[in-house]
């Protein structure tokens, strides 16, 4: 699939570009046009908040299909609109879960269980750097969450710690999650905690549910 974009001011003035990939369609069309930023395309310079953009996704199209000023005709016919869908996912921050987990094999379950559910992971260090005050990252930087993952019904007082830490900056973003048949520890009993079985898609779903509801940023 491609990608076909045109922008447009007033009566007469637009360009087009066909047969983008996803790549050239963020870095050039996407990422500016949601940070209100100049946009190059054909011989002009667009400013956003003068302009109305259209992208639509559909079969690249070939030279005899763009040939004879018909190229735009031909892409509304064979693609969809995406235009807003895409705006809103590009404006929105992105989406990183940091894991705290008890041991390596259970931070690496969760990253496989964050891979099927296409959520970017990061090592809990990164998140922990971040809420005791190192400088906040650019603007358009990522949103956090974290999952706080437990194995057993005994968990280090360092682990407790480090979830304070998480629930206190990120409030219901932080998930505390229990992995295998190990009683929840007591001093969760008051917790809400997901229940996870990698082999159960409910309980998979579960977890997104609530890693997405808030992407803002931390």
């Amino acid at each position: 699939m491609a990608f076909h974009v045109e922008i447009s001011s007033g009566f007469r003035q637009r360009a087009r570009a066909f047969n983008l990939d996803e790549g050239k369609l963020r870095g050039e069309i996407l990422d500016p046009w949601t940070r209100g930023r100049r946009i190059a395309l054909g011989d002009k310079d667009w400013e956003p908040r003068d302009c109305k953009l259209i992208i639509l996704e559909g079969p690249e199209l070939a030279e005899t299909d763009l040939s004879m000023g018909r190229g735009w005709s031909n892409a509304e016919r064979s693609s969809e609109n995406v235009t807003r869908r895409l705006v809103n996912a590009a404006a929105s921050p992105r989406l990183v879960v940091a894991v705290l987990a008890e041991g390596p094999s259970a931070e690496s379950e969760i990253g496989h269980i964050l891979e099927r559910l296409q959520l970017q992971m990061a090592p809990w260090t990164e998140l922990r750097s971040r809420i005791l005050g190192m400088p906040p990252p650019a603007a358009g930087g990522p949103a956090y969450a974290a999952v706080l993952v437990v194995e057993s019904a005994t968990p280090s007082a360092s682990w407790f710690f480090d979830a304070g830490l998480a629930r206190g900056a990120l409030g219901t973003r932080a998930v505390v999650a229990q992995l295998g048949d190990a009683s929840i520890p007591a001093q969760l009993a008051r917790i809400e905690v997901v229940r996870l079985e990698p082999d159960d898609e409910a309980s998979v779903r579960a977890l997104g549910e609530r890693l997405r509801p808030s992407q803002r940023p931390a």
